[in-house]
Formats: structure tokens, sequence, C-alpha cells
């Protein structure tokens, strides 16, 4: 339930982005993708690092969140 009411690092972006449509243009993808993106809750994998330096969210935020503990290990050197 928690997960609920915390939001998305995705859809963070897209509000420092202004819209959907503006945060699709300024990565080249279509608006329909960055929507999918955001009603999932993550950004596809190979997305991540260029939002991540584009906007400063951490990329733990924008990936599958079962991913996450791998991303975790990795930044701490494990």
């Amino acid at each position: 339930m928690g997960k609920q009411s915390e939001t998305s690092g995705i859809a963070e972006v897209v509000k420092l982005a202004g819209s959907q449509q503006k945060l699709a243009e300024q990565l080249g993808v279509t608006q329909q993708l960055v929507s999918r993106w955001v009603r999932r809750g993550y950004v596809t994998i190979g997305r991540v690092v260029e939002i991540e330096a584009q906007y400063g969210i951490p990329r733990h935020r924008l990936i599958d969140p079962r991913l996450r503990d791998l991303v975790d290990a990795q930044e701490v050197g494990l």
C-alpha cells in the first residue's frame, strides 16, 4: 500500500520535463513509450543512465523494482 503513495522516479521526471510529450521529445522517443513507463512505474534499463544524468533522479528510482537490489549492491561495491 505504501508503494501507491510514493511517486515513481519516472513520474517525477515527467514533472521536471513539463509533460510526457516534452520528455519524449527530449529523449527522442514517443509519448506513448513515456506513458507506458509512467503506467508501470519504471523505465527501460537502456534509458536509465541518460535520464539520471539529465534530471538527477537516482537510477534506483527509475529501474524495475526487481532490479533495485542489484543496482544498490553494485553502487556499494558488493
